[in-house]
């Protein structure tokens, strides 16, 4: 395997620039915990003035990791410049491999996130004092305060949702293993109320198995199962397959959710089929890694769906159809240009409207084709604005229920 630091360096390199496109200012900032000196990066949009409290994000890199890489991987910032919230990544110190050696994939020691060695860094202290110091220093929404990980940092959210639920107010876990109320694996769940609960796992991770490891943490189904129960949701789990856009990432997603929860605090899980130990939609894993990480997933963007969750929007057109309401539509010219002509078909007379969705599920374009009668449609998409490059999602509504969409590429 690829050492951490040529692993960070290719990164580094290769994706750093990008960063500079958005439109804010990222902070380096420290803290003082447990005679340690701390540090994180803070993402302040441009928009943020500090006269309204905004939602905060805490970013958790994984073990070996760091709070910059972490920038790269999660890909929030763009969504923080539109939604308007704040951002933190922490950085996590050198730990001992978390897994105490039973996963092969991780080194004996790395950057990380200190989850059960009592001699150890505080590191669940640490998230504390960067909450009260993020609420210190910014206008910030003590109701609306997040917490998203990859892998080791997932891990660290469960925790969170364990041990803080007070204090923030839903979690959510890319690859990381976890726990929840009732299960006995490698932590106890001290949660004292419900806890909306995210999971994204990979049934092919080659870094955290799917399917967990005995004496070690739960598989991924029955920790959600776990949150299910203890949040109070219905007893049947609504599962919808998502639209495989992308033919070339060797995955598919099919969504699980626990709907009908106490306090809403839903749980949802994206099962990424074939998939591996990476953040869909993100960055591209680089070939030689694919081994390791496998390909990073195409069909939905995992950030833009973490923060619909967070903030009870529902799924993203580009996401969510179910199968049983999904009708066939068709575009030309795809990949398009000036105008992009569809063909669908409604089950039903309704109000038709089309909604384009961009290559970070953010809405682009409405269309409201007014009332139409049952059949066979068309529908012109005139573009009057400048698009960049990558894959859009047409979904057609027919009073306000999507009942077909396709996927349309702008090179």
């Amino acid at each position: 395997m690829l050492t951490r630091l040529t692993l960070l360096i290719f990164f580094s390199a290769a994706f750093a620039p990008g960063l500079s496109a958005q439109q804010g200012e990222a902070l380096d900032r420290s803290l003082t915990h447990d005679d340690t000196t701390r540090t994180y990066i803070v993402y302040v949009p441009q928009a943020y003035t500090g006269d309204e409290a905004w939602p905060l994000i805490i970013s958790l890199h994984g073990y070996t990791g760091t709070a910059s890489l972490q920038r790269l991987i999660s890909n929030f910032e763009a969504l923080a410049d539109t939604e308007h919230f704040l951002l933190a990544y922490p950085q996590g110190l050198e730990i001992d491999d978390p897994s105490g050696g039973i996963l092969p994939a991780l080194p004996p020691r790395g950057a990380g996130w200190n989850l059960q060695n009592p001699d150890g860094p505080d590191d669940l202290g640490f998230m504390v004092a960067l909450i009260d110091s993020m609420a210190t220093e910014f206008n910030i929404d003590a109701e609306q305060v997040f917490v998203a990980g990859h892998s080791n940092g997932g891990a660290l959210a469960y925790v969170m949702a364990c041990e803080l639920t007070s204090r923030v107010a839903a979690i959510a876990s890319v690859g990381g293993p976890g726990t929840s109320p009732g299960l006995v694996p490698f932590l106890d769940c001290n949660a004292t109320g419900p806890m909306p609960v995210l999971d994204i796992h990979g049934t092919a991770d080659a870094v955290v198995p799917y399917t967990g490891v005995s004496g070690l943490f739960a598989s991924i189904p029955a920790t959600m199962e776990g949150w299910g129960n203890f949040n109070g949701c219905g007893t049947e789990a609504v599962v919808t397959e998502i639209a495989n856009t992308n033919q070339q990432d060797g995955s598919s997603v099919t969504l699980i959710q626990y709907l009908g929860c106490e306090q809403d605090a839903e749980v949802w899980h994206f099962r990424v089929n074939g998939g591996g130990h990476w953040w869909p939609g993100s960055i591209d894993v680089p070939f030689f890694l694919e081994s390791v990480f496998g390909k990073t997933n195409r069909d939905f963007d995992a950030s833009r769906e973490i923060w619909n969750f967070f903030t009870g929007q529902p799924l993203t057109g580009i996401a969510h159809l179910a199968a049983e309401a999904a009708s066939t539509v068709t575009a030309f010219p795809n990949p398009f240009e000036d105008v992009v002509s569809f063909s669908f078909h409604l089950p039903e007379a309704g109000k038709v409207r089309l909604n384009i969705f961009g290559p970070l599920g953010n809405l682009v374009a409405t269309l409201p084709g007014g009332e139409w009668p049952e059949g066979w449609q068309q529908l012109q998409w005139p573009i009057q604005t400048p698009l960049a490059p990558g894959i859009y999602q047409a979904v057609i509504e027919s009073n306000n229920v999507p009942v077909g969409r396709t996927a349309l590429v702008r090179k």
